[in-house]
């Protein structure tokens, strides 16, 4: 692999790390930030949601951009964007929509990168892609945690808003580095895959044209009847929603709750949550993995039945979190239910993709992407900001908590068509050799219409890993699509 690509690599893991430090900083300063800015609660928990409300709304088009538009450029417009808005929200308004508004710009920016840097790597990365995807992916909590220390350091010493403006001072020389130093060339997928196809004698031209058109065979609205009609892949959609919305809640507001409400040092309490925060999801989603892995993959019914005991242990942990005033007792129990919520990923995500056909994948998981913004990103921090504000911080954290509930109701129900698939498997097995051999028509036709494209370039191919973007950004490599 050429060095230059590995330097554009390393600024892209930078890049990542930095643009998450205010999803930290946020967090670590809320008491200050409501004082400084004159918010309510409410107010503050809406600021947190409209980061997720602009992800969400150029995540639906974004993909598109970047088959229209230069992704240098693209990009670029996201640096500056991220900076602008960034030294837009700690300013003073008379009104806070301002405030408002800059939260909202800050998602918008942080989309394109969001959607195009796992694309350039999966397409650059050669055989270290696989690694390279797997530590850009786990710089994400990194940086979170970097900027909720950074933010209880400078907030405790100084003012909140110098850790918004060391968050700008880190990010701008990536900014130049990218706009001054990285070719178009080196970073442009459809000009470096357009060059392989040319060698080839493929006609480019007719393939760039051909990427938005739809599938004749297959509407989206057929696609989204037959996607969810699969009972199994809904419950685990809506579990993992669930979760996202508690832990997002517990990122977001715990700190805050926990010097209110247990009654504890600020400076202490930034500490423990700090180590709490990073620990407990990162090991365990290592050690689901692990489980998972042991019990013989994601497919097995037993992967099921552990999810349930996952769940089970996260409620348990949750129950009494709002009736403690005791701070290490409730940060225990954080912990805990972080722990085991974060055990529950690997093996339901896995369940996820192994319930639907092989060609609902990529559309499935573009699906399960979206509802997790819309139903567990985004409404969590307002939500428990209204509650907070309309009734007290108890109200709001029992709802947050006792929420986990609901995801072990539909982890149950997620058992039950489980089980009933399994019977109706044994029940019917000329019916399920008869749908087996349709299958593998289906993969034979799918695989004639990728040699279609890439011949003749009449039909949509469409693949990818990044959020959102996996029917819209598309693979052009010839020879991984041929094997």
């Amino acid at each position: 692999m050429e060095i230059k690509y590995k330097w554009i690599f390393s600024l892209i893991l930078s890049t990542n790390v930095l643009i998450n430090l205010d999803h930290g900083i946020i967090p670590a300063a809320t008491q200050q930030i409501e004082a400084s800015l004159n918010l309510s609660a409410e107010e503050l928990g809406y600021l947190g949601s409209l980061v997720y409300a602009g992800i969400s709304l150029v995540g639906l088009f974004g993909g598109k951009l970047f088959l229209h538009f230069n992704a240098k450029l693209i990009i670029t417009i996201s640096y500056f964007g991220m900076l602008g808005s960034l030294l837009m929200f700690p300013q003073h308004y008379k009104s806070s929509w301002l405030f408002y508004l800059s939260r909202f710009l800050t998602g918008c920016a942080q989309a394109p990168m969001m959607i195009y840097f796992p694309v350039w790597v999966d397409n650059f990365g050669e055989e270290s892609k696989t690694i390279w995807l797997t530590i850009l992916q786990g710089v994400i909590p990194l940086g979170i945690f970097v900027g909720y220390v950074l933010s209880s350091v400078i907030s405790s010493i100084w003012d909140w808003q110098l850790a918004f403006y060391a968050q700008i001072a880190l990010l701008i020389p990536c900014a130049l580095f990218f706009i001054f130093f990285v070719r178009t060339k080196d970073f442009e997928i459809k000009k470096a895959r357009r060059s392989k196809f040319e060698k080839k004698s493929v006609n480019a031209e007719e393939l760039g044209s051909s990427m938005l058109s739809v599938n004749s065979n297959k509407s989206y609205w057929y696609m989204m009847r037959e996607l969810y009609s699969i009972k199994l892949w809904l419950c685990c959609t809506i579990v993992i929603s669930i979760l996202y919305f508690i832990v997002t809640g517990i990122q977001f507001w715990m700190t805050d709750y926990m010097i209110s409400e247990m009654h504890q040092d600020k400076n202490t309490v930034n500490i423990v949550f700090a180590v709490v925060s990073i620990t407990a999801p990162v090991f365990g989603c290592i050690t689901g993995g692990l489980i998972a892995q042991k019990l013989g993959g994601y497919e097995r019914t037993k992967s099921l039945y552990i999810c349930v005991l996952y769940c089970s242990i996260c409620c348990l942990s949750a129950v009494p979190v709002p009736f403690t005033e005791t701070f290490w007792f409730g940060a225990m129990c954080v912990w805990f239910l972080l722990f085991f919520g974060g055990a529950i990923v690997p093996p339901l995500m896995g369940i996820m993709l192994s319930s639907v056909p092989k060609h609902l994948k990529a559309f499935a998981n573009s699906n399960t992407t979206m509802f997790q913004n819309l139903f567990g990103f985004l409404p969590a921090p307002s939500i428990y900001g209204f509650l907070m504000e309309r009734y007290s911080a108890k109200v709001a954290v029992i709802t947050l908590m006792y929420y986990s509930f609901a995801g072990l109701l539909f982890m149950l129900v997620a058992v039950y068509f489980k089980k009933q698939e399994i019977k109706n498997r044994k029940n019917n097995t000329n019916t399920a050799i008869i749908n087996r051999t349709e299958s593998v028509l289906e993969d034979e036709e799918n695989f004639n219409i990728t040699d279609r494209v890439l011949q003749y370039g009449d039909m949509p191919l469409s693949v990818s890993l990044a959020q959102h973007i996996d029917d819209q950004i598309p693979n052009y490599d010839y020879e991984d699509n041929k094997e």
